[in-house]
Formats: structure tokens, C-alpha cells, sequence
């Protein structure tokens, strides 16, 4: 699971800058600071933007920010479902991905992979 620091590092690495990712999803630098050093969450339209700006699951990063300051265990554990599902998700399509390389790549004999080169069974013996 993947705080919400982690996806504004993500997006300060792809920007350049901090204050140029605050100024891409529209929010003063000090904002994005403190929502970096967990003292504050971000509002969700501009979790949002940083989601789409990152390209990652716009709920996760909603949840990420609101368990910044969740205090009670019952929605934190929501929250956090939201991030069971992403993975689960994608989960489920790396394996299904596996899968399919797997049996793409798989060794097959030459008579399965449809090799019409004739076989000679007759041996020339040559002497001088």
C-alpha cells in the first residue's frame, strides 16, 4: 500500500520540482509540503489531478490522503479496502499476462510448429 508521500514524490520526480507539481494540480507549494510530511491530506480534486498526473488509480490516492489524517479505525479500514482492490486487480491481470507469455513461449516439437522439411533415411557411403 502506498502512502500518499510516495505518489507526490512520483509526481515531483515526473515534474521536476515540488513547486512545479503544487503548481500543475493547483495548490500552493506549502500545501503539497505538509501533505508530503503527513501532517495534513490533500482535498480530493486535487488528488485527482495528482492521480491522473501520475497515472495511478484516482481512488487510491483519494484513500491514501484521507488515511493521512483518519483517526478512527473503522473508516481507515475502509480506506484501506481501497487498496485491496486495486491490487487484487492488478493482480489478476499480471497473471492472466503470465499466463499467456508462458503458453505463447512454450517449446513445440517441429511436426507441431508445422516444419514440411522432407526426411532422407538413405546413407551414402563414399570411398576412393
Amino acid at each position: 500500500m502506498m502512502e500518499l508521500k510516495d505518489y507526490i514524490e512520483i509526481g515531483v520526480e515526473k515534474a521536476g520540482t515540488q513547486i512545479e507539481l503544487a503548481k500543475r494540480i493547483g495548490i500552493l507549494d506549502v500545501n503539497l509540503r505538509m501533505a508530503k510530511a503527513g501532517k495534513r491530506g490533500l482535498p480530493v480534486d486535487v488528488c485527482i489531478l495528482l492521480a491522473d498526473y501520475v497515472k495511478v488509480d484516482r481512488l487510491e490516492v483519494i484513500a491514501a490522503s484521507n488515511l493521512v489524517t483518519e483517526k478512527d479505525e473503522r473508516r481507515r479500514r475502509i480506506f484501506e479496502s481501497c487498496f485491496k482492490k486495486s491490487n487484487s486487480a492488478a493482480a489478476s491481470i499480471t497473471m492472466a499476462l503470465l499466463v499467456t507469455i508462458i503458453l505463447t513461449l512454450a517449446p513445440t516439437k517441429h511436426a507441431d510448429a508445422g516444419c514440411q522439411i522432407p526426411v532422407n533415411d538413405t546413407l551414402y557411403i563414399m570411398h576412393n
